[in-house]
């Protein structure tokens, strides 16, 4: 890096960066000025070629400075997740493991945006993209580990040289979302949004996922996200061990969380109906073994099962039971969940938002995600921890399935 003086005569330290995409239309170029002032730097545009057209990239090459080091690398690596790299070719650097889930203190920690590294003179193409991991190089390879699957030896990627990331940039068939990220609150408004999220999902060429919290039974959206499932719309079903509980429990009894879902009345006694479901499916040995029996006959664990959907519930300190199907190894439950995400088009993130977020953290940046919350701040969590290609409709679930089943399994 190298020193020079402003015009009030404080020595200042600068970089010259590049940067190259829809740097205007998607609104890049605004965040990249944004984020460099707002952690003390500035900015000098040394070069700025426009695309001209829609299919040309912009390409911009800018002069940064700040009052220190500190300030100089906290900027460059916030630019870097935005797609700026150091305006020289320089190789990645690397760094030997000094033992198992140990990396060197000054490691790269990748976003979930496409990423390549320059090694061995070439551009490699960076695997298994996810946010808050690292990236390991063997030979002419490079993908990224969570922590605690790195290995003692493993050649891992520091600092910021010679790497590349290329953010997602909109496409057309996520342009006409623009209204959703704001409330909807009106039927008119959340039929336009479950109109457009269906035709993203298209015909059968999406492959679907969906996160969903026991919110889904409580609002009477289970009926609907059965019958998606049952007419092959839902390729993974992932939640926690209180989705597949109160489904059960409402398929069993009728009642979810004790509560009538017909009448909206409390039932005598039926604050133990969670505990009568849990355990007629402990008796069974499965969710599966229920179905078998022929006790378990409606509902969207029914309809998972018959349907041989792939599904992952993972338990936390809260469960009651919990389910034999419950993964209760957390290490486990998120490799599971990160298999069932693999090669998936679109994730529909149903009222959980624990569960969201961590599904968040595990996917690349070109699978879709659509937030469906009745609170909006949810969105805004995803989109805080990184997951900037979510969109949001502010809305009942309930109402969100009914509609969305209704557009896609009509007339079937």
């Amino acid at each position: 890096m190298n020193d020079f003086a402003d015009n009030r005569g404080m020595s200042r330290i600068e970089k010259v960066v590049r940067t190259e995409g829809h740097l205007i239309d998607s609104g890049l170029m605004r965040r990249i000025f944004d984020t460099i002032i707002s952690d003390g730097g500035e900015f000098e545009i040394i070069r700025f070629d426009i695309g001209r057209n829609n299919d040309e990239f912009s390409r911009a090459s800018l002069k940064i400075a700040a009052p220190d080091t500190v300030a100089i690398n906290t900027i460059l690596l916030k630019l870097s997740a935005l797609g700026c790299m150091v305006d020289e070719e320089e190789p990645v650097r690397l760094g030997e493991s000094p033992a198992d889930g140990v990396v060197p203190p000054d490691f790269y920690s990748t976003t979930n945006q496409t990423t390549e590294i320059h090694h061995d003179g070439r551009w490699i193409p960076v695997e298994n993209l996810r946010m808050d991991g690292v990236i390991v190089v063997e030979e002419h390879r490079a993908w990224v580990k969570k922590f605690r699957d790195v290995r003692k030896g493993d050649k891992v990627v520091l600092g910021l040289s010679g790497i590349k990331v290329k953010p997602e940039y909109a496409k057309r068939d996520r342009d006409d979302f623009g209204f959703m990220s704001g409330e909807v609150s009106s039927e008119r408004k959340v039929r336009l949004a479950v109109d457009r999220v269906a035709e993203v999902i298209g015909g059968n060429s999406k492959r679907v996922a969906v996160v969903a919290g026991p919110v889904v039974v409580h609002t009477g959206g289970a009926p609907d996200l059965a019958r998606l499932i049952s007419h092959g719309r839902v390729h993974a079903l992932l939640g926690g061990n209180a989705l597949a509980v109160h489904d059960i429990e409402a398929a069993l009894y009728g009642t979810s969380l004790g509560i009538n879902l017909k009448t909206g009345k409390p039932v005598e006694m039926g604050h133990r109906n969670h505990l009568r479901a849990i355990n007629e499916v402990r008796r069974a040995g499965s969710v599966a073994g229920l179905v078998t029996e022929g006790v378990l006959t409606s509902g969207i664990m029914f309809e998972t099962v018959q349907s041989s959907t792939p599904f992952s519930l993972a338990g936390s300190l809260r469960d009651d039971g919990p389910l034999p199907d419950t993964i209760t190894d957390m290490n486990k439950a998120q490799e599971h969940h990160a298999e069932l995400l693999q090669n998936i088009d679109v994730v529909l993130m149903l009222s959980s938002m624990l569960h969201s977020i961590a599904v968040g953290n595990m996917l690349p940046a070109r699978v879709l995600t659509v937030c469906v919350d009745i609170n909006p701040s949810v969105v805004t969590k995803l989109k805080d921890r990184g997951s900037l290609q979510t969109i949001g409709v502010v809305t009942d679930v309930g109402l969100f399935l009914h509609l969305l089943a209704e557009r896609l399994v009509k007339g079937r």
